[in-house]
């Protein structure tokens, strides 16, 4: 009877170990599943964050890709050691060139490679070298550029058409263009007879102004790749309305002036007045006046001159004082001058005398010119320009836009002539006018 009685009560033992097993092997499952799922989901994040890592640095070596380009179209091959634009002195529709860092890139990897440009690579003294090799100035980002001028067929293939207008078509050609054809440059400016505000447009005529650049730039890292496209062009500057423009007054109370409207460069074939004058604006005196038409014109609205000089004044030479026997810039590297307010206010007129300039001259007040005076270029005063005084005579080749004219003594001849502005603006750092990312 009692080993009856120790058998019943061993069996509730028995099964009690059972249980526990079972439980443990329960839990241990639960535990595994835990614990894979916490794998998992650290793995998958750390997967995100690597991968969001790399997309970040690609996209911003691509955006360091573009800054180079963007600071190597700037200056001209004396002014910039690094410089790479168009080394032809009429732009070419199949000009081309590379920025690489990478040593072993290959031009398979450019998907859009084309034999029918000019795939400079270029490096300080040789604007066209097509070897491949690192020409970048830096080494610790990767990435690649390429910067090419924009084409008509190139604004087709973004969706221009005369329905939906990418540009001003003013060359008389309406014809959808081929990739073996691609048209006419696009540039960006002023087209003859059109507007006060600057656009791209096409010319069959030459044309001072710049291409637009269409820069693509790709930064890899690790496998990953980031695409970027921009458009960016040189500043237009205001538009030539003729070799003076003044918004109020122009007055001639002494010596002689003339003032010739036919573009001494031939950019601008139809010529312009002697004189353009804001709406408010009046003439006083009698100069010799030259021009197509040969007298002065009145528009319908005042050119912002100040802003005009705030959009062309970055990285000019600062000048806070009076501009006495000096020669700045030359016609292979222009200068670019800027005359702005001191800490305690602006002059009462900023003085300049016996000058022998080529470039832009920038002037936020007022100056005075004493000759002898030499400018070839573009030379913009917000206030009052006042030639007086000095001996010799005063000559500007170029363009004079001021808020007043005045003058009261001296020789004073002022010719249209585009091409000084055309090769100093063509200087100026370019100015961004689209951006996408591709990839």
């Amino acid at each position: 009877m009692n080993g009856l009685l120790s058998k019943i009560r061993a069996r509730p033992c028995i099964n009690s170990t059972g249980g526990a097993l079972i439980a443990a092997l329960f839990l241990v499952a639960i535990s595994a599943i835990m614990g894979a799922t916490i794998l998992f989901a650290t793995s998958t994040d750390l997967q995100i964050s690597g991968n969001y890592r790399r997309a970040m640095e690609t996209f911003y070596s691509a955006e360091a890709g573009i800054a180079e380009t963007i600071i190597r179209l700037s200056g001209s091959p004396l002014s910039n050691p690094a410089y790479l634009g168009d080394p032809s002195a009429i732009m070419q529709q199949n000009w081309s060139a590379y920025v690489l860092s990478n040593p072993g890139w290959k031009w398979q990897d450019d998907t859009a490679y084309s034999t029918l440009l000019t795939n400079y690579v270029p490096v300080s003294g040789n604007l066209t070298n097509t070897a491949v090799l690192p020409n970048s100035i830096q080494t610790d980002l990767p990435y690649w550029t390429k910067v090419r001028h924009k084409t008509e067929y190139d604004a087709e293939q973004a969706g221009h058409s005369s329905l939906t207008p990418h540009y001003q078509d003013t060359d008389g050609v309406t014809t959808p263009h081929s990739k073996s054809n691609q048209g006419n440059l696009v540039f960006y400016g002023f087209a003859s007879g059109n507007g006060l505000t600057p656009a791209s447009f096409t010319s069959a005529n030459p044309t001072p102004y710049s291409p637009v650049e269409i820069i693509i730039s790709q930064g890899e890292v690790e496998g990953a790749m980031s695409l970027i496209q921009v458009e960016v062009a040189h500043p237009s500057g205001p538009p030539l309305l003729a070799p003076v423009y003044a918004n109020s007054h122009v007055v001639f109370a002494g010596g002689t002036a003339a003032l010739q409207g036919f573009d001494s460069c031939g950019l601008l074939p139809e010529g312009r007045p002697p004189v353009w004058l804001g709406p408010a604006g009046a003439l006083a005196g009698t100069p010799t006046f030259t021009g197509n038409p040969p007298t002065p014109q009145v528009g319908q609205e005042a050119l912002d001159l100040v802003k005009a000089v705030d959009s062309l004044k970055r990285e000019a030479l600062v000048i806070n004082g009076d501009l006495v026997s000096v020669n700045p810039g030359a016609t292979e590297s222009p200068a670019l001058l800027y005359a702005e307010p001191l800490a305690g206010g602006f002059p009462s007129v900023l003085a300049v005398q016996n000058i022998n300039g080529f470039g832009v001259f920038l002037v936020k007040g007022n100056v005075k010119i004493s000759a002898p005076f030499h400018w070839e270029g573009l030379i913009i005063v917000s206030g009052q320009a006042t030639f007086d005084g000095g001996l010799g005579i005063s000559v500007i080749h170029g363009a004079l836009f001021a808020d007043q004219v005045q003058i009261l003594s001296g020789d004073v001849t002022i010719t249209l002539d585009s091409c000084p502005i055309a090769s100093s603006l063509r200087t100026l750092p370019v100015a961004l006018l689209s951006w996408q990312q591709l990839l």
